[in-house]
């Protein structure tokens, strides 16, 4: 049985709204209806209300009927701010926090490991929802269950594609298979149902629209223009979306942690500062006191913080915020004035809270010219003649104001027309029915292409780092839905292996299908996560040629894909984004990974046959090389390709591949053994920026087992650690679990009860290094470790241990997700043990201070200020670099050049280092 009626789903930051529509023959649709959802109200009542609450909330044992995991709605919201550490807000804000492992049960944020309190994944969060709505729907409709219906479900028109297929991985994960819709242009859609207002505004000819949707976690900005048909009828117009802005993450939650923490600063003296669990009550009671002095309701309101156990009420504190604190917090610091002078470019994201990375730059009225200075082309009047203002925040009357007051500052005094919005809390989600009809047929259709051009980034033949960055584009902006595009030029790609392309986005280019371009510095591209393909092998055949294309879905998706060419089979294979964490490791994404020869050799014909032939030698099956050649390997391959630092990540590689084929062979003698994993090693480091890593890496593994042939060589022990830790940040966290399994008896104390091997491995500094190294290995197995190495420091002054002591404690990982982050309190009790040091006679002291303290923004992260203005001092006694003490006053980002002191070494040329998203 076909489709029953048209049902548009806001999947919201703060709340999710359905609605609805039959699909009826008429000659004017029925007008959308929103269905209120069933959902907990208290423990044990139940009530349909239009907003479901995005809210999780897992309940203590025999709390709720029936022993639930989760619930979801508003008794979630309200007992969550209760006990916070079982509750679960803002799923679809960690949709897009590409820093993180989304498909981890990391929430709720900054739980421990050892807490027995349930956890879920950002995307199971954003499924439970949906299963909410499913639940109800199906209850309601039991004829018309909801896979079976017309489902358009919504998200920011800002979303990346990772974002966008993780959304759909939710909806899947109940068994929909919706359309994804932006979000301002169903907010718009539901704005054009009064067809006057429309016809008023374009009477004259072509206007532009502002969409402004500023939602609980999100600002997303779009530019719409209406026209008047060419048709002879004056009742006709068209409707375009011609911009779209970059994901913003700024909102009302926002809003509420700022007055958070004013009420924080008097509810406790500075420098102290609630526990998060507490911050996070605080910025739920801040929330109700905006929304109620903001709708008028109050002149002045309490805000709470619950005490715990017994003392749940007895125990609160509390403190009372003003008409005028809350106006001069959301008016002054979100929507203010914005002069030319305060326009400059600014850094985008930075602020963390709950693990969240904010925008750093709170003025949403600054965001919002941005976006129109950089889509001044498309606004032919200079600014926009009308605005659409949808999201909760603008319930408040003063937030209109003063931002309709702010635009008109930037024209001059004139104001843009204000069109009417019912009701902005849940126009998205009628907007979303409107789209399905007008898919249908039904009703005016906006029209609307890619919002961005993507492109896939061409490496020069030899990995050079000196050349500048060139993309080809497979889909221009603005690219009509179902209409194929391809690059226009071939490219050969390896078969029967994962080969990556390194994408890029941009939301100004407007560059042709098949056009080079050279990637500037400037922002005009956004780097995307990778998409990744694997060609089956057929015969003999060792790789293809292929032509690289996209397509904008008729469901919202974007379709990339590569197709066979000259073989006659014409074979196309889907190319799919990385979406779990590790697929693009937060300090080094790959280099272009495809070039149109790629399977070229990256050693010089004239010196090829001499190289292999040097390695085979020694390594290949026959093993025909005296002790001395085996010896002086390295050596003789640095003669003819030059010193090891200047290699191409293309050659080592290269290298990495012939030793894997014979690996055996390194069992042959102590010289193979120890030259074999220093060369591997160095060959791979540092485990990922090149598309056959992670198949390298699983081939290696199994060497693992096999230790060392001759352990009694502490030099073979040095270079089989050290080679691994080359590695770690392209190991599994179930490989790095299975190292740390095998060779923690070697270094733990004795009161941890672990059984010490029969033969103790040698080098044992090498491997706590190469254990503290590895940062994907649960938080409670890492300060295990930190704390074994901070004992030995009282016997032990060696500085490698205090260098390892700041990698396991580190604020900021250099390729693990952050939730495998320690918790402050045992970095701080290490950082304590530091300042009783003397720094001046141990020189890895100061820098591994500044891993352990540095500024995240994060309170889950962040150690206590106090400690942290302690290590500030010191590093100013010292004459420390200037950058180290920054980095404990504010929040910066990791330098390059810090990122590989932490590493120990030089990264192959052609893998380039990126700040921490």
């Amino acid at each position: 049985m076909g489709a029953q009626f048209v049902v548009g789903i806001d999947l919201g930051t703060t709340h999710t709204v359905v609605a609805y529509s039959e699909l009826v023959a008429r000659a004017t649709p029925p007008r959308p209806k929103i269905f209120p959802i069933p959902q907990l109200t208290a423990a044990n009542a139940s009530e349909a209300r239009s907003l479901l609450a995005s809210a999780l909330y897992a309940p203590l044992p025999s709390e709720i009927s029936g022993d639930p995991t989760w619930v979801v709605g508003e008794f979630a919201r309200r007992r969550g701010a209760e006990i916070t550490g079982r509750f679960v807000s803002s799923a679809k804000s960690w949709l897009s926090h590409t820093a993180v492992d989304r498909l981890a049960p990391i929430l709720p944020w900054g739980t421990r490991d050892d807490d027995e309190s349930p956890r879920i994944s950002p995307v199971e969060a954003s499924t439970r929802i949906l299963a909410q709505v499913k639940e109800a729907w199906d209850a309601a409709h039991p004829k018309a269950p909801l896979a079976e219906q017309d489902v358009v479900l919504t998200l920011p028109a800002s979303f990346d594609e990772v974002a966008r297929l993780l959304t759909l991985r939710a909806a899947e994960g109940v068994g929909l298979s919706p359309t994804l819709f932006e979000e301002p242009t169903a907010a718009f859609y539901d704005a054009l149902e009064d067809k006057r207002a429309v016809l008023k505004l374009a009477k004259h000819g072509e206007r532009t629209v502002l969409v402004c949707d500023v939602g609980g976690g999100t600002t997303d900005l779009s530019l719409m223009t209406i026209a008047p048909a060419s048709g002879e009828d004056e009742e006709d117009f068209v409707v375009r979306r011609v911009a779209v802005g970059r994901h913003i993450l700024l909102g009302g939650d926002n809003m509420d942690l700022a007055l958070a923490h004013l009420a924080e600063s008097r509810i406790v003296a500075p420098p102290n500062h609630l526990e998060p669990r507490e911050l996070a009550q605080l910025v739920l009671s801040c929330r109700d006191a905006k929304e109620r002095i903001l709708a008028g309701q109050a002149t002045e309101a309490r805000v709470v913080v619950l005490g715990r156990g017994s003392s749940l009420v007895g125990g609160a504190r509390a403190t009372t915020l003003t008409k005028e604190e809350v106006e001069s917090i959301v008016l002054g610091g979100f929507f203010p004035p914005v002069a030319d002078d305060a326009m400059a470019p600014r850094a985008r994201g930075g602020i963390v809270a709950f693990g969240l990375p904010y925008e750093r730059d709170p003025a949403i009225t600054r965001h919002v010219r941005q976006f129109l200075t950089r889509h001044a082309s498309s606004i032919p009047h200079g600014a926009p003649d009308a605005v659409l203002l949808n999201g909760g925040v603008f319930h408040a009357a003063p937030i209109v104001e003063a931002l309709l007051d702010a635009m008109a500052s930037w024209a001059g005094g004139k104001r843009p027309a204000l069109l009417a919005n019912r009701d902005p809390d849940l126009a998205v989600a009628r907007g979303a029915v409107r789209y399905g009809l007008a898919r249908r047929g039904m009703l005016y259709r906006v029209e609307s292409g890619a919002s961005r051009g993507y492109y896939v980034a061409v490496a020069s033949e030899q990995g050079a780092s000196n050349e500048p960055l060139r993309a080809v584009c497979i889909l221009p902006r603005g690219a009509k839905e179902g209409v194929h595009h391809e690059a226009g030029r071939s490219f050969e790609l390896l078969v029967g292996r994962s080969v990556r392309f390194d994408m890029y986005a941009s939301d100004v280019a407007n560059d042709e299908a098949g056009t080079l371009v050279t990637i500037p510095d400037d922002d005009a591209f956004e780097r995307l996560p990778p998409v990744v393909t694997s060609i089956p092998k057929e015969g003999k055949e060792q790789a293809v040629p292929v032509h690289l294309g996209g397509e904008l879905l008729a469901t919202g998706q974007l379709a990339l894909a590569c197709t066979e060419i000259g073989s006659g089979s014409g074979r196309r294979h889907r190319l799919e984004f990385q979406l779990r964490e590790g697929a693009k490791p937060a300090s080094a994404p790959p280099p272009p990974s495809i070039a149109p020869q790629t399977t070229t050799s990256a050693l010089p014909p004239a010196k090829k046959a001499e190289v292999e032939r040097l390695v085979d030698r020694v390594f290949g099956r026959k093993g025909e090389a005296e002790e001395r050649e085996t010896k002086d390997l390295v050596r003789e391959l640095e003669r003819l390709l030059g010193e090891r630092a200047t290699w191409t990540m293309q050659l080592a590689r290269e290298l990495a591949d012939r030793l894997l084929e014979n690996p055996g062979a390194r069992r042959r003698s102590a010289h193979h053994e120890r030259n074999f994993w220093l060369l591997f090693g160095f060959c791979m480091r540092p485990g990922f920026g090149d598309p056959g890593d992670e198949a390298r890496i699983a081939r290696a593994w199994p060497l693992f087992d096999g230790r060392l042939a001759f352990p009694g060589e502490a030099r073979g022990w040095q270079q089989f650690f050290i080679a691994w830790r080359r590695m770690a940040g392209g190991m599994t966290e179930a490989m790095q679990v299975g190292f740390r399994d095998a060779m923690d008896a070697a270094i733990a104390p004795p009161e941890a009860g672990l059984k010490k091997p029969k033969r103790m491995p040698e080098a044992l500094d090498e491997l706590v290094a190469t254990l503290a190294s590895f940062e994907r290995v649960p938080v409670a197995k890492r300060v295990a470790l930190g704390d074994w190495v901070s004992e030995r420091t009282w016997v032990d002054s060696d500085p490698r241990l205090w260098s390892a002591i700041g990698r396991i404690g580190a604020r900021v990982p250099l390729y693990a997700s952050v939730h495998h982050v320690i918790p402050p309190k045992n970095a701080a009790t290490w950082l304590e043990r530091m300042l009783r040091q003397k720094w001046e006679s141990i020189s890895t002291m100061p820098h591994a201070a500044v891993q352990l303290s540095r500024v995240t923004g994060d309170r889950t992260r962040d150690i206590d200020e106090r400690l942290r203005r302690e290590v500030e001092k010191r590093l100013v006694a010292i004459s420390a670099k200037p950058a180290w003490i920054q980095a404990v006053r504010e929040l910066v980002e990791i330098g390059d050049e810090e990122r590989v002191a932490i590493l120990g070494e030089g990264l192959p040329i052609g893998l380039r280092l990126t700040p921490s998203s």
